[in-house]
């Protein structure tokens, strides 16, 4: 499987909840320079999972906003990316997409802390040993989808 792990733009600090922090000017940029980076790694995109929380809805729509091939992909928006998640959950679902439903590559839209604790749970990474900024994208292969079973291709910032 081929995964694309990307970190949500910056975003405003004022909101009545973390969860409706919407994504700043600058957070919309930073995504606009991230696809200018890896729009051709983006290809081959099957599915699209993204937090439900407004500053990730709001990522993904400037992403597709930006690809055309990105706004034809299928999207899914899921509770196990919100920020506390459980990056062994997201795995096991990754793993059940690779290999129940025969994804081959996919993108998702979160937070910290779940995307450093996922990146670096499939690697085998030391914890905190790449920063994910905001608008950060990795590239993770994983023949098995499993914790400790991926290498981690490339990590770019905008």
């Amino acid at each position: 499987m081929e995964l694309f792990v990307l970190r949500h733009g910056h975003a405003e600090a004022e909101a009545s909840s973390d969860s409706l922090r919407p994504l700043s000017a600058t957070g919309a940029k930073e995504i606009a320079e991230i696809y200018s980076k890896c729009s051709d790694s983006l290809a081959n995109v099957e599915l699209i999972l993204v937090s439900p929380y407004v500053r990730a809805q709001q990522t993904l729509s400037t992403l597709t906003d930006l690809s055309p091939h990105l706004q034809n992909v299928p999207q899914q928006t899921t509770t196990l990316l919100v920020p506390g998640a459980s990056s062994m959950a997201i795995i096991d679902y990754l793993y059940t997409q690779a290999t129940e439903c025969s994804v081959g590559s996919i993108l998702l839209v979160s937070h910290q802390p779940l995307v450093g604790t996922l990146v670096d749970s499939l690697c085998n990474l030391d914890p905190g040993c790449y920063r994910m900024g905001t608008a950060a994208m990795a590239s993770i292969d994983a023949d098995v989808v499993a914790a400790g079973c991926a290498e981690l291709r490339w990590l770019r910032h905008p």
